[in-house]
């Protein structure tokens, strides 16, 4: 038998939990950089600037390069991996549907790989802006064929570095006058699925865009949406109380802000 000294604690019974003495660490709150429309097109004319301002042909390259990924980042929603994964052979621009990308590669770690889940397995419809910069990136490139990744290396067809862009984009955003830290890849990511729930996208389309497994995670940007976007609100006020003429309700009537 284990004698005990005196003084020393009693170990806990065998119907204890110890969980229950550890205090439980905070939740990691959200910190998203959601961009506005506006500062998107800021950001845009400023990559088009960055582009004309050098007169190193490849620095030129590069620049245009960037803009175009930054138009397909934020008009998609697309993952960093998918981004860099994506190849001509699932792009479909003169689709009779519509235009269109596949998800079915990703390149994460330096290496190729399957997608997120199955989920992350999608396609992607596209807009006529994701589209134009799609159709001027193929023009652009040397790497046409069905194999080659649509964002490369401009001369050797290898993996897009993501550093420079990272670096040409935090120049397109001072340039912009966006203060503040925005992630490359990430940020551009969340800023299009929470644009989307704002301009009224529904919830299914939402998680299928986005790829998400479970409509717990789109949720969230649709209730980010709800809280940000004001300009939004007032749009569908306007057409829910459209009857209301403006003579009838004056300008200083209702609760002031002070």
């Amino acid at each position: 038998m284990i004698r005990r000294r005196s003084g020393t604690p009693a170990p806990p019974s065998d119907r204890s939990n110890p969980v229950e003495l550890v205090d439980r660490p905070a939740e990691t709150r959200l910190r998203w950089r959601i961009l506005t429309p506006a500062e998107i097109g800021r950001v845009r004319t400023a990559f088009a600037e960055l582009e004309l301002d050098t007169d190193d042909a490849e620095e030129r390259a590069f620049a245009r390069q960037a803009g175009q990924a930054f138009v397909v980042v934020y008009a998609t929603g697309m993952r960093r991996g998918e981004l860099l994964g994506l190849r001509w052979a699932r792009v479909r621009l003169a689709d009779p549907e519509g235009p269109s990308l596949r998800i079915e590669e990703t390149f994460v770690r330096d290496g190729i790989d399957t997608p997120k889940s199955v989920a992350s397995e999608r396609t992607i419809s596209l807009g006529p802006v994701a589209a134009e910069a799609l159709y001027a990136r193929y023009a652009d490139t040397a790497y046409q064929d069905d194999t080659e990744r649509v964002f490369c290396h401009p001369e050797t067809g290898g993996p897009f570095d993501r550093k420079r862009y990272a670096d040409t984009l935090r120049a397109a955003l001072k340039r912009a006058g966006i203060e503040g830290r925005v992630r490359p890849f990430y940020d551009g990511r969340h800023t299009a699925i929470t644009n989307a729930a704002a301009a009224g996208v529904s919830p299914v389309a939402l998680q299928a865009g986005a790829g998400h497994s479970d409509m717990s995670t789109t949720q969230r940007y649709i209730d980010l949406a709800g809280v940000r976007f004001r300009d939004e609100a007032e749009l569908a006020e306007r057409r829910m109380f459209g009857a209301l003429e403006s003579d009838e309700i004056g300008p200083h009537d209702g609760p002031h802000d002070e």
